[in-house]
């Protein structure tokens, strides 16, 4: 079921399927396809930090978090 990253099932695989148009997040190394795990997600609406490809972690303020789109992934 498609949802987004903001409100993801923390520790599960996840695959992105949407994002905004924001060139930053592609050198992050986020893309439609790409495959993420969510490792912590901060109280009163911080920063979600994620796991992305099994390589490197990033942080990701709730602002976006919220439009990027995942499903999740066996």
């Amino acid at each position: 079921m498609a949802t987004n990253l903001y409100v993801a099932e923390k520790s599960r695989p996840l695959q992105v399927t949407s994002l905004p148009n924001i060139s930053l997040l592609e050198s992050m190394g986020l893309r439609a396809g790409s495959r993420v795990m969510i490792q912590n997600r901060y109280a009163l609406g911080g920063p979600v930090l994620l796991r992305v490809e099994d390589a490197y972690s990033v942080a990701l303020g709730k602002e976006i978090a919220v439009q990027i789109g995942v499903v999740g992934v066996a």
